[in-house]
């Protein structure tokens, strides 16, 4: 990727963007005493005081030191809050900041930032890299909050309490205003496939993963309509989804016994024996027609094997989402009664060419696709963004969550994570080989 030239202007839309995120930030931690955001609320999350920390470090490093040429504010704490030299392993024993010094760091090193814009001005690689590193770290943060279950936690971002779920007849829009139309998860749109263009062009911002982009031979596949449903994976769970050997892979059935894995990471037995999901907005009655959270990709591709179709590849997911609608309104938003997912197909105005519904925005999307570089790729502006991860094992999700800002829910994002890990805002949408005429 070839670095545009830096201006010596002050950018005002991106000072604000800097601004908002940083209330995003603020705001998620404002109403928890200092020892929860110090403490390791689960072991592969770093303590909340360690995020704050870890995003004023990497900004002094990007956005003062090495485009304004200043020294470190603190380069004591460089080796601290630098995610490889102290990985999340380590974070929870490791000598931290305390909250108060963890916010006081943040605010004089936004000082810096802004001083150095006035004399340095933008440039248009590095300040939205640091901009999306904020963003994507209060999505990790949401993911170690959710994890906490703390009790009244929604009370106090939101000002009320999570409202009592209706009891959900359809979860989509009548058509021509007939009957409701009830989406499962299980029903199969037709993309055409050819000769596409896969990844991020020149005209924005992307990530050195997203490039180049090129062209690709897509061959004709159905994709779901929508993410699979809660109602559909209680199905899976019930029908004995958990116990039938055949449908996991070696590994993942190990993984699965070793941790008495039988539902998805956030679902439970209230007192009367009902399903309830633990939210942000706290725990509710399993709404039948919410896309079903927090499946790992072990789970996903079980899933996908018992339904006789299988996980879209992410060049697939790609040729699927390509689409000029924004992201579907009343997500990527932290806001009062934003804090979970909308029913499946909620949004039909924002649906794909093929028909497809919520492709960004409402949950990430597990792929079939091992985390790669593209042909021709090349690491900028550093290495360990993308290149460290290539060809270990990690699984690229696609689209977005309810928790992922605007700026990064975009459709050829590339998420990634471990197969096991369920932490995340993620979910499953099939696929399968287009069938013969």
């Amino acid at each position: 990727m070839t670095a545009p030239q830096a201006t010596s202007q002050p950018d005002t839309a991106l000072v604000e963007a800097l601004a908002e995120v940083r209330r995003r930030t603020l705001l998620l931690t404002a109403p928890l005493p200092d020892s929860e955001l110090e403490r390791q609320i689960d072991p592969i999350m770093s303590p909340l005081v360690w995020d704050l920390a870890h995003i004023a470090a990497y900004e002094d490093l990007w956005l003062v030191h090495r485009h304004a040429g200043l020294p470190l504010l603190r380069p004591d704490l460089a080796a601290t809050y630098d995610a490889f030299e102290t990985p999340r392993s380590e974070r929870g024993d490791a000598e931290l900041l305390d909250a108060p010094g963890a916010r006081a760091y943040l605010e004089a090193v936004r000082a810096r930032v802004l001083a150095a814009i006035e004399t340095h001005g933008v440039d248009p690689v590095i300040h939205p890299m640091v901009l999306r590193h904020e963003q994507q770290h209060t999505e990790t943060m949401l993911q170690a909050l959710t994890l906490a279950r703390l009790p009244g936690y929604d009370v106090h971002l939101t000002g009320e309490p999570a409202p009592a779920p209706a009891p959900a007849a359809s979860n989509g829009a009548s058509a021509n205003g007939g009957a409701p139309v009830v989406h499962t998860g299980l029903e199969l749109v037709s993309v055409p496939g050819g000769m596409v263009e896969l990844g991020a062009d020149d005209t924005a911002f992307s990530y050195d993963n997203e490039r180049p982009r090129h062209p690709g031979w897509v061959a004709p596949f159905r994709i779901g309509r929508t993410l699979v449903t809660n109602a559909t994976w209680l199905a899976f769970c019930e029908g004995g989804g958990y116990e039938r050997r055949e449908w996991w892979t070696d590994e993942a059935w190990s993984w699965k016994e070793e941790y008495d894995i039988s539902h998805p990471l956030h679902w439970a037995r209230g007192e009367d024996g009902a399903w309830v999901e633990h939210t942000m907005r706290g725990a509710a009655p399993l709404d039948p027609a919410r896309p079903a959270a927090h499946v790992s990709w072990f789970e996903a591709a079980a899933f996908a094997r018992a339904h006789g179709v299988r996980l879209p590849t992410e060049h697939e997911w790609e040729t699927a989402a390509t689409w000029d609608q924004p992201v579907a309104p009343g997500h990527a938003e932290l806001a009062p009664g934003r804090f979970a997912t909308a029913p499946v197909g909620a949004f039909p105005g924002g649906a794909a060419r093929c028909g497809a519904l919520d492709l960004l925005g409402n949950l990430w999307e597990w792929t079939s696709s091992v985390f790669g570089g593209y042909p021709g790729f090349r690491a900028h502006p550093y290495r360990e963004y993308s290149e460290v991860f290539f060809d270990r094992g990690y699984r690229v999700l696609r689209g977005g969550s309810w928790a992922t800002q605007h700026e990064v829910a975009t459709p050829t994002f590339r998420n990634w994570d471990l197969p096991q890990r369920r932490q995340i805002f993620c979910g499953v949408r099939l696929a399968a080989d287009e069938e013969s005429p």
